[in-house]
């Protein structure tokens, strides 16, 4: 896929200064890359980031959602069209935000897909979709961002992995594989980086419950998706608040809510009565699939009247 343009060249006004501080100390946000960002999740990581003072670089696979994010975010936001699965286009995205930004201080890999029933229903072409965006676009972004921040002074790598990343989801096989390889790659990682004498350089994986953002609204007759409906279903504000707090303080796994991350982790202390209490679980989220689709067909109703 061919990059678009950045929406506008930045001024001299808005060129950062020379960073001079000790990589220990306070430095000024310079830039920042999201992926996914073109609407939902993303799109309020990237809203975050730039409030926060950084000049973001915000990617999707979907150029005219990305242009219309950065537009709306204003002169701190550049769009640019991205393929996570391209390993080429990722570092040439780390090279874009630093010849704007002069330094890259924050990755979040947030780009996912998500098509849910059991595996054998899946074609090969879905499954590597599902594979090459999930954990090999997360690995793209991941070691394009490092290799940088190591020469750099440090920096943060964010990835939005999933519960499903913890645990068995029946009906998202592929995808918890994908995002078990994002759990295993990430903390493999950082203790390469701690081996390698590297402390600068943080990664942080958020593993949320399922979020009400677009992957979901489309879901609610969805069977195989029941189980992202089971527990506490997220605000995507309530994930933006998780990746800012581990900004400010990197920490290896944050389940959201935390008492869902301490069920799944004893569901995977003892996997059989985890598989035994499975349908129970899968119920409830088709409980609150049927009560969310009552809500929609009561709104739609209202609406038309």
């Amino acid at each position: 896929m061919t990059p678009a343009n950045h929406r506008k060249s930045p001024r001299a006004s808005d060129t950062p200064p020379v960073d001079t501080a000790p990589a220990t100390g306070h430095r000024w946000p310079a830039g920042a890359v999201v992926t996914g960002a073109g609407r939902g999740l993303g799109r309020q990581i990237a809203t975050m980031l730039v409030e926060r003072g950084h000049h973001v670089l915000v990617t999707d696979v979907d150029d005219t959602a990305a242009q219309q994010a950065a537009s709306e975010l204003g002169e701190r936001a550049t769009a640019l069209a991205l393929d996570v699965r391209d390993d080429a286009a990722v570092r040439g995205a780390r090279d874009r935000i630093i010849a704007i930004a002069g330094r890259l201080d924050v990755w979040v890999n947030n780009a996912g897909v998500l098509f849910t029933g059991p595996a054998w229903e899946h074609d090969a072409r879905q499954r590597r979709l599902m594979l090459e965006v999930n954990a090999i676009g997360t690995m793209n972004g991941t070691l394009a961002a490092i290799e940088s921040m190591r020469a750099s002074g440090g920096g943060q790598v964010i990835n939005i992995a999933s519960l499903a990343g913890l645990t068995a989801v029946p009906g998202e096989g592929v995808y918890a594989a994908s995002k078990h390889a994002v759990m295993g790659f990430s903390l493999s990682t950082m203790a390469d980086l701690r081996a390698a004498k590297v402390k600068d350089v943080h990664i942080s994986c958020i593993c949320p419950d399922g979020i009400w953002t677009p992957m979901l609204h489309d879901r609610l007759d969805d069977p195989g998706a029941a189980l992202s409906f089971s527990g506490k279903l997220l605000q995507p504000h309530e994930v933006v608040t998780a990746v800012g707090k581990v900004l400010d303080e990197p920490r290896l796994v944050t389940a959201l809510p935390g008492w869902r991350g301490a069920v799944v982790r004893f569901g995977d202390l003892f996997p059989a009565l985890g598989l035994a209490l499975t349908p129970f679980v899968v119920r409830q989220g088709e409980r609150t699939q049927r009560r969310l689709r009552k809500q929609q067909q009561g709104r739609r109703r209202l609406g038309r009247r």
